[in-house]
């Protein structure tokens, strides 16, 4: 929606410098979207005059509230209306898209905001958002791993429910009673870093261990494909917000600039899980003045879980 109208209005911004070029977003939402000379983005959101509330500027998004605001057209006249205006100030691309992805999913929802107090909650979770998206290059070929055990999942949203939210949990998945964490490497052998407490961890659950090999090909896709793909099934609104959330905050702004294409190694359909009980540690005595271990271990001789094994796991039932 959003994505779709900003190159449009980057073509056609009048060459008269206004403050804002833009156009209704269509549909049963009382929006406009506009874009400034510089082409920053621009989500004007119907607020009462009097409903006064201070604006919010941040390093990368503002909120500004309550402004009567004159907005160009293709039309003779321009359009003018009291708004509330959450804009982002940036003009690449890759973030745009990341933006406005993030407001279709937190603002075009059954339930609009209404009061300026309603849309600077919104705001907040954009906000916040973009305070965690990091500049570095993020490890993207993980998170493709991750997203590839959430398609081959028996249901979507039982597997996005059980995703850990930061990038640096020490599981990817945390199920009623088993933990999984998925290891994704480039290397034509499934050898995988871990940690001692990884595969030997204190409780009363399982640990499961899910294993990909990648290889990059023209016809693999990217973590981008990924995540639209798995977005579209999932048919819960506040689930797949958070879904999609989640893919930018782990992915952030490489997420849509990447243009790396995997696919499983070497026949696009391997994906094996193990019992981390059966993958073999260092041995480490109780008492023994170690801590924070870290080891390679190449998988290639462990017997993975068998088929039906899997299917019980990655199906992210609750036990009975």
């Amino acid at each position: 929606m959003l994505i779709d109208l900003y190159p449009t209005l980057c073509n056609t911004v009048p060459d008269d410098g206004a403050a804002l070029f833009g156009v209704p977003v269509e549909g049963d939402y009382p929006y406009w979207f506009a874009i400034d000379v510089r082409a920053f983005p621009a989500l004007l959101i119907p607020a009462l005059a009097d409903d006064l509330r201070p604006d919010i500027s941040l390093r990368a998004v503002d909120a500004l509230f309550s402004r009567i605001c004159v907005i160009d057209t293709d039309a003779q006249k321009p359009h003018q209306g009291c708004y509330s205006l959450i804009r982002l100030k940036e003009s690449d691309p890759a973030i745009v898209r990341l933006f406005l992805k993030i407001l279709e999913e937190i603002f075009f929802a059954e339930i609009t905001p209404k009061t300026n107090a309603e849309i600077a909650v919104r705001i907040q979770q954009v906000a916040a958002l973009f305070s965690r998206i990091e500049d570095n290059t993020c490890d993207l070929i993980g998170l493709w791993g991750e997203l590839t055990v959430i398609a081959h999942a028996h249901n979507i949203d039982a597997a996005v429910r059980c995703w850990s939210t930061r990038k640096t949990a020490k599981y990817d998945f945390v199920a009623e009673h088993f933990v999984l964490d998925v290891k994704t490497t480039t290397k034509p052998a499934p050898q995988h870093r871990f940690s001692l407490n990884q595969l030997r961890p204190s409780g009363a659950f399982d640990a499961y261990i899910a294993s990909l090999c990648v290889i990059e090909v023209q016809s693999g896709q990217t973590v981008a494909d990924l995540m639209e793909i798995l977005a579209a099934r999932i048919s819960d609104h506040d689930l797949r917000s958070s879904f999609l959330i989640q893919c930018l905050a782990k992915g952030g702004c490489d997420l849509y600039r990447s243009e790396l294409a995997l696919q499983t190694y070497p026949d696009n359909a391997t994906l094996a899980l193990f019992r981390a009980e059966e993958i073999p540690v260092p041995r480490v005595h109780t008492n023994d003045p170690i801590d924070n271990i870290r080891f390679d271990v190449d998988l290639s001789g462990i017997a993975p879980l068998p088929d039906q094994d899997r299917a019980s796991v990655l199906a992210f039932k609750p036990s009975a």
